[in-house]
């Protein structure tokens, strides 16, 4: 009955219309969009394309979010944003729903649907990962509509989409514009708060978060308990990150009131129970014993895993480490399928191994099942990634010690003895390869071996002692050392110093795939093969282990900062024979060490060996006259600067022998890269003016092609166009830029004005180009107040950069000692690392510190010139480089530019 008289209603409404329309035929003329125009337009829009739009969303929105696994051990996500694999499954939903609200905003402009069908198609792109469209479409529902709280949630959606677009600043002041505005946008508030907050937590500014999340509780309607739940737990994690521990008690004390899921309720009350405790003074005992209440409670048997997790934390605040670890273990153990709180467990019994026990074989393998079960968006990721691959150098390192040690012993032993044990050895490894055929998991059993080849306690023994290790077999011994190379942590310096110093170089390691159904006397000989019988092997043995005592000194140093460790391992590079072709930075190393350690009495000891045996080395005169190597570089460098400002006014003074005379002594001197070009520059437009076009164009190509890095490269190429575009008349001049010597010219005056006029067009044509460009570019121009980055971008994301980064702390520390400037690694794709330095506030400060690294780039990384390159860039272009992952890109736009 009701849906009939709910039928009756519209005939009667449909019905009365053509009177209504027939009453205003006056007002339908002056409006063509009169009422039953607009009638029809909100009605098909309402009950077609956007309702059916709407529910696309809704459904999938919510399912998303209901699916979205919640790590509790971590910081909530406030507005559950998409990541790669959720903008993946979202996309054919979220493109059917762009086509049906571009079906409202095409066909029924007039619909008062309109301004929703715009919000609802830019959340599509948003959900879809179009984020740039996204900002784009919310950008328009701003400019175009009025409705209060539609424009605001659009700005706050804006600064959503800048922000997963790694756009911080933009991001930023699309959060203050809405939050400056939000005062009468009542709707809105509550997710204009809410996504204000997200943004500030993302950034680590955990104060401003809570803040904002605050407002954000306050704002959301009764009906709205799911969020409530989740904001109010969120906001106590950020009030502890903060150390507001009264206000995150009360936050979480929310949780029970609201009567949430049992598991979120069971964490918020764990999390009470510990902040309670250190409120109260820190005494542990009565923190345990909750816990150990609601382990033994029936209902919580789901979540031993976290209790036994928390119970861990409170046990090692006692500093019980051994607790700790048997009670992180038994978290692991009642974990089987929470894979986050597996990952959490296995990350802090990481972190005991590596902060309090120091054993970083244990502390890497942690790490490593930590990564088998951590999620990319978990914010400890990083760090676990970071530590995992410095253990990872650490233990390479380690092992080439050992094994070269075990080789030394071996080669020392009387020779019946050492045939006595390799016969043993080739008896064992066939009987090994024999079983593992048997059992038909030969490939499997050698991949999955994960046993210490390398005893490194005590006396060094190789695997022909260790049964485990001969088990392994060949396939995994060159699956650990074969094609290995440590080339990227050679010395700063000369590569040249290194040769044959290649860890694997002068070891021939076979593929042990060749061997694998190889007779004894085969397996005998590649067994004898490394083991260093004569002088020059065990001088190679001995070079290999001295380049992994040094790398292990720079880990220690640079990225444990574990000094003592590190002076071990550089003096054992100092003292092993052949002496080291790097003694005196190896006694700088130790003497800083030592000084960092407030050793004064051996710091001075290094000091002086330094200076006596070395005193006219980069190094001695760091410590004597610190900055006076720069201070040096920087006066030869204006002395050169000098002799390019007299070639110029040579030039101008059309001495132009005097130019190419100078020019070929420049190219030689030890001028910055720049200066050459800009002389280089100036003598091929000597060349230009003293002779003809057949001269003159190779001089220009020259100049493109050696100093494509810098800006006379495009000035080559603007006047190789310029002659490309009137070759028939360059050619016919005696002399190519001579401009009195046009064949075809009567009149020079003409020639010249003629010429002008059109290097005048050709300049706006390519200021226009330029504009053009910069318009198109995807990378923009400094901001007035930008902040700078400087970046060396790596194409090998397999390269071991210990030793650039080493490199860069030196040159800070001597050069910049009081910046405190930070370096960070960054693996950007498959392809590409970055080591960013950060950070400027302005250009001048990033453009001096570019200049100077580039000119003392040879004494800060081992790597080649062509394997790298290094810029300056914005924050904001930064953001811009890591979304897009496209370093050539912006080089070519930093060249242009910069």
């Amino acid at each position: 009955m009701h849906r009939i008289r709910k039928y009756c209603t519209w005939i009667l409404v449909i019905a009365s219309c053509p009177a209504i329309e027939s009453c205003s035929s006056s007002k339908t003329a002056a409006n063509n969009a009169g009422f039953m125009n607009r009638f029809y337009h909100n009605n098909t829009a309402r009950y077609n394309s956007f309702f059916n739009a709407r529910e696309i969303y809704r459904k999938n929105i919510e399912k998303y979010e209901q699916d979205y696994a919640f790590q509790y051990g971590a910081l909530l996500p406030i507005i559950i944003l998409p990541d790669e694999n959720a903008t993946q499954s979202l996309g054919t939903p979220m493109d059917e729903i762009i086509k049906k609200c571009s079906n409202v905003v095409d066909r029924h402009k007039v619909s008062k649907w309109v301004d929703d069908s715009y919000m609802m198609l830019g959340k599509a792109y948003f959900y879809k990962g179009d984020y740039f469209n996204a900002a784009q479409t919310f950008q328009y529902v701003y400019n175009t509509f009025p409705d209060k709280n539609l424009k605001e949630e659009a700005v706050a959606w804006i600064g959503l989409a800048k922000m997963k677009d790694k756009l911080t600043d933009e991001a930023a002041s699309a959060f203050d514009m809405a939050l400056g505005n939000i005062g009468d946008a009542i709707s809105s508030k509550s997710f204009v708060h809410a996504a204000s907050a997200e943004f500030y937590k993302q950034n680590k500014d955990y104060e401003k978060a809570a803040q904002y999340l605050d407002k954000a509780v306050a704002s959301l309607k009764k009906v709205d308990t799911e969020k409530k739940i989740r904001y109010s737990f969120t906001l106590g994690q950020l009030y502890e990150k903060i150390n507001a521990n009264d206000k995150a008690i009360e936050a979480f004390k929310q949780i029970e009131k609201l009567k949430a899921p049992y598991e979120i309720d069971l964490v918020a009350k764990i999390n009470i129970f510990r902040l309670s405790n250190i409120t109260d003074g820190g005494k542990t005992d009565d923190l345990v014993e909750k816990l150990n209440k609601l382990l033994s409670d029936e209902k919580n048997k789901d979540y031993k895993g976290s209790i036994y997790y928390v119970l861990g934390a409170a046990t090692l605040r006692r500093n019980d480490v051994d607790s700790a670890l048997k009670l992180y273990k038994l978290s692991i153990k009642n974990s089987q399928d929470n894979f986050n709180q597996k990952a959490l467990s296995y990350s802090q019994i990481g972190d005991i191994y590596f902060n309090n026990l120091k054993d970083y074989k244990q502390a890497k393998l942690y790490y490593d099942s930590t990564r088998a079960f951590i999620q990319t968006d978990n914010p400890e990721y990083s760090k676990i990634i970071e530590r995992h691959n410095k253990l990872n150098e650490l233990i390479e390192n380690q092992r080439v010690i050992n094994r070269e040690d075990s080789l030394q012993r071996i080669a020392l032993m009387p020779e019946n003895q050492r045939n006595e044990l390799i016969e043993k050895r080739v008896t064992s490894i066939l009987e090994t390869q024999r079983q593992a055929k048997t059992v038909g998991q030969e490939q499997p059993y050698y991949n999955t071996v994960q046993v210490d080849r390398f005893n490194s306690q005590g006396s060094a023994i190789w695997y022909f002692y260790n049964n485990n290790a001969v088990a392994s077999g060949y396939n995994e011994f060159v699956r650990r050392w074969g094609n290995r190379t440590l080339s990227d942590n050679w010395r700063i310096g000369s590569q040249q110093q290194f040769a044959g110093m290649n860890i694997q170089g002068n070891a021939p390691i076979d593929d042990f795939s060749t061997l694998k159904d190889a007779k004894p006397n085969d397996i005998k000989t590649y067994l004898l093969k490394n083991i260093p019988l004569t002088p020059t092997m065990l001088d190679s043995s001995n070079m290999r282990k001295q380049t992994a005592c040094y790398n292990l000194g720079n880990i220690y140093f640079t990225d444990l900062e574990e000094y003592n460790e590190a002076i071990t391992y550089y003096s054992l590079a100092l003292n092993l024979t052949p002496t080291a072709q790097y003694q005196a930075e190896l006694l700088y190393d130790i003497y800083k060490s030592y000084e960092l350690l407030g050793n004064n009495t051996l710091a001075s000891d290094y000091r002086n060996k330094l200076f006596s045996q070395f005193p006219n080395s980069t190094y001695a005169t760091a410590i004597k006259e610190p900055g006076k190597k720069n201070n040096a570089t920087d006066a030869s460098q204006k002395a050169f600067e000098d002799q390019y400002e007299l070639a110029y006014i040579d030039f101008q003074n059309n001495q132009f022998d005097k130019v190419l005379e100078g020019n070929t002594q420049f190219q030689i001197s030890t001028a910055s890269d720049y200066l050459k070009s800009k002389y280089a520059f100036l003598a091929a437009l000597a060349i230009g003016k003293t002779q003809n076009l057949n001269k003159f164009e190779p001089e220009l190509k020259k100049i493109k092609i050696n100093y494509n890095d810098y800006e006379v490269s495009r000035e080559a190429s603007q006047l190789l166009a310029m002659i490309d575009s009137n070759r028939d008349e360059y050619m016919a001049r005696s002399v190519a830029l001579d401009l009195t010597s046009v064949a075809t010219s009567n009149n020079a005056t003409d020639v010249t004005r003629r010429l002008a006029e059109q290097q005048q067009s050709e300049g706006e044509r390519i200021a226009r180009e330029q504009a053009e460009a910069e318009r198109l570019s995807y990378f923009k121009k400094p901001a007035p107040n930008a902040k700078f980055l400087f970046i060396i971008s790596v194409n090998n994301t397999t390269a071991n950069l210990n030793r650039t980064r080493y490199g860069i702390n030196h040159f800070n520390m001597d050069n910049y000692p009081d910046k405190k400037y930070q370096y960070n690694t960054i693996v950007l794709n498959k392809e590409t690392q970055l080591i960013s330095v950060t950070q400027f506030n302005d250009l001048a400060t990033a453009g001096e510190y570019y200049k100077r690294f580039v000119a003392n780039r040879s004494s800060i990384t081992p790597l080649e010139d062509d394997k790298y390159d290094v810029f300056i860039i914005t924050t904001d272009n930064f953001a811009r480089l890591t979304n897009q992952q496209n370093v050539i890109q912006y080089v070519n736009y930093f060249r242009n530019n910069f």
